[in-house]
């Protein structure tokens, strides 16, 4: 009989885990900081670059706006098509909110100075103030005392109360407002891990697999798949949505195993059904996958409703679970970018 740590990830030795980690320590102060600053160099640069076009992009729609006979109605109706289109060439990054905020951008700073200082989502929060004066002040503050974006926010908000003559509901509707971008990961499908037979007991020959879902499955040991860090994510077919963030899915667990679970949506909530958004968040997510049942699910820890807690992606048209896992649309981000969910 093996030894069950066989079955294991081949374990580092102590020694050479210390080992290498004294000459990662040695490294030469002088060459290491060079290092660092090299990379902070090479990160402004992107970070001012992704500015700059974003001030180009709001530039070339208020120069387009103003060719148009209306310009309200021409640049609403201008904002949805660009939207749409750029969102099926380019994906995420495109939504109406995040354009109108370009273009808001470019008439708040119609001279651009280039500036490695702030990031996009920084320049967004600061939007609201009127007085460009102050926001350079404020700019400038930022940067040299670090400010958290807790702080930005209420600096953003003392101002714009003393410009709006202080009122407490300084804040219109049509404030610009920041979308979080969502971590995700994508796949690999199907990664699993052995259990260890303190477990669960398994003859000679034989292994169990964790497939997840609280699933275990025992399959001669010739017929174990890749090991590695389980990567949670699953082939599944969509039976039915509940609301705009919880869904039922049928799960395929590999070794013609499936499973019905309750999902939940990560890092999202939409509102309650029996309200107006509410139903029209769960008739967008209806619509989405109604056309497209062949989903990728990466699942994380559960919720206290014992619904598992999910990052859904789809792909129109495309029932490989391969392509939809590489380049699928998260579902997720998609109804905070259609302004259909809130971030939690």
């Amino acid at each position: 009989m093996q030894n069950v740590l066989l079955l294991s990830a081949p374990q580092i030795p102590t020694q050479t885990r210390t080992s290498e980690w004294d000459i990662a320590m040695n490294l030469q102060m002088p060459t290491y900081e060079r290092l660092v600053k090299d990379i902070a160099a090479l990160y402004d640069h992107a970070r001012n670059t992704v500015v700059e076009a974003y001030w180009k992009i709001g530039k070339r729609i208020v120069e387009e706006e103003q060719e148009g006979e209306t310009k309200a109605d021409y640049g609403a109706q201008l904002i949805a098509r660009l939207s749409e289109d750029l969102t099926t060439k380019y994906g995420r990054g495109f939504s109406e909110r995040n354009l109108r905020n370009m273009r808001q951008f470019y008439i708040s700073n119609k001279i651009w100075q280039e500036t490695a200082k702030l990031s996009w989502t920084q320049h967004i929060e600061l939007l609201p103030i009127k007085s460009t004066a102050t926001r350079k002040k404020l700019e400038s503050r930022i940067v040299a005392d670090n400010l958290f974006y807790s702080q930005i926010r209420q600096a953003v908000k003392e101002i714009t109360r003393r410009e709006d003559g202080g009122s407490s509901d300084s804040h219109s509707s049509d404030d610009p407002v920041v979308i979080p971008t969502l971590p995700f990961i994508r796949g690999p499908l199907h990664t699993y891990t052995l259990l260890d037979k303190t477990k669960v007991p398994y003859p000679k020959g034989m292994v169990v697999v964790d497939c997840g879902f609280n699933v275990w499955r025992q399959i001669p040991r010739n017929e174990a798949p890749p090991l590695g860090k389980p990567s949670y994510t699953y082939p599944a077919m969509v039976e039915s949505v509940i609301d705009g963030d919880t869904l039922w899915a049928v799960i395929d667990c590999g070794f013609n195993t499936f499973v019905r679970e309750k999902l939940r949506l990560h890092h999202i909530d939409t509102p309650e059904l029996g309200t107006p958004n509410g139903e029209k968040a769960r008739q967008y997510v209806k619509r989405v996958l109604k056309a497209s049942p062949h989903i990728v699910v990466r699942t994380h820890s559960y919720d206290k409703y014992a619904r598992y807690l999910a990052d859904v992606y789809y792909l129109p048209g495309v029932k490989a679970p391969e392509r939809i896992c590489a380049s699928g649309i998260y579902l997720n981000q998609k109804l905070l970018d259609k302004d259909l969910a809130r971030y939690v």
